[in-house]
């Protein structure tokens, strides 16, 4: 499953927890670890004389208390820096300089007005990783290092992604001997207005429209549940009671008591992702406990320039 781990690192309160959380997810899964930092080199109109050696000082202070950590976890670990002015790029190309399979690092989870105007290196990453990406916020309520992940929350809903989501969620719960529950949030309808008098029927409509989508979840369940190898699974089926389907997701979790979410997400960037918006990334801002976002046909990255060497061609 996960062989080699990133861990992307700097200075910050949420990379703290996500080091925490991913050499402790390490352990538990018997896999290598990279602990990683990009050096964000600003454009040249902006240096400021900050030499590269200073640079790299500072790198080695950031890495070096894990590399310590790691080495007391009895874990086989590397520690390496790359220099990149977009950081979200940066920590994608290290996982694949590094051959990881899993990139692990932290959020602040900003919300609203200051997410737009700040951006998030994170939901960067989100975007361009090919390979799964376990976010961790730094206000989250969760263990260092050891007792992770005993009970993983995995939402569906029936398309590629998610169905990948569903074998990682799986192959999980299987190796940590974690419960494992699949969910379905049934989207909330309107009852069909009735302009021309109809009456009983356009209530007979909606219930009609209900009954479907609840059987379609079924559906996408039984189809999450069937092939499964862990030990201890259940489903259930939720409405979304007028909410936004993340909320109900992350009001599920807390509610649960689970310490993971997998699930699956389309990675869509652009007008696309903002007309059509994205239930992963609004679980990924709001979850308190860790998240991990699996592609749609994961591949390989292609070698290519930096989105932001590209824009100065």
């Amino acid at each position: 499953m996960f062989n080699k781990i990133l861990i992307a690192l700097d200075d910050s309160s949420c990379s703290k927890q996500a080091g925490q959380i991913g050499l402790g997810f390490a352990q538990k899964l018997g896999a290598k670890v990279v602990v990683g930092h990009v050096l964000q080199t600003p454009p040249a109109h902006l240096r400021l004389g900050v030499t590269r050696q200073e640079q790299e000082s500072y790198a080695q202070t950031v890495l070096e208390p894990w590399q310590d950590l790691g080495r007391q976890m009895n874990l086989e670990l590397q520690a390496e820096h790359l220099r990149e002015e977009d950081v979200g790029w940066g920590i994608v190309q290290l996982a694949q300089q590094t051959g990881c399979d899993l990139i692990v690092m932290g959020t602040h989870g900003r919300e609203g007005l200051r997410r737009v105007l700040l951006g998030s290196v994170a939901e960067r990453v989100s975007r361009l990783s090919p390979i799964p990406l376990l976010l961790v916020r730094g206000d989250g309520k969760t263990e260092p290092v050891g007792g992770l992940f005993r009970h993983i929350l995995a939402p569906v809903d029936g398309s590629e992604s998610g169905q990948l989501a569903v074998q990682m969620a799986d192959h999980l719960a299987v190796s940590l001997d974690a419960d494992l529950r699949f969910v379905y949030v049934i989207p909330s309808i309107l009852p069909l207005s009735d302009p021309f008098g109809m009456g009983a029927m356009a209530i007979l409509d909606y219930e009609q429209i209900e009954t479907g989508l609840e059987q379609e979840g079924k559906t996408i369940l039984e189809k999450a549940k069937a092939n499964i190898k862990a030990a201890k699974v259940t489903t259930e089926l939720i409405h979304s009671s007028y909410q936004r389907e993340a909320q109900v997701i992350v009001e599920y979790a807390q509610q649960g008591n689970f310490d993971l979410i997998v699930m699956g997400t389309h990675g869509r960037s652009g007008l696309d992702r903002l007309l059509l918006g994205s239930v992963a990334e609004g679980v990924a801002h709001h979850a308190t406990v860790p998240v991990l976002l699996v592609r749609a046909s994961p591949v390989a990255p292609v070698q290519t320039p930096s989105p932001a060497q590209a824009t100065k061609r």
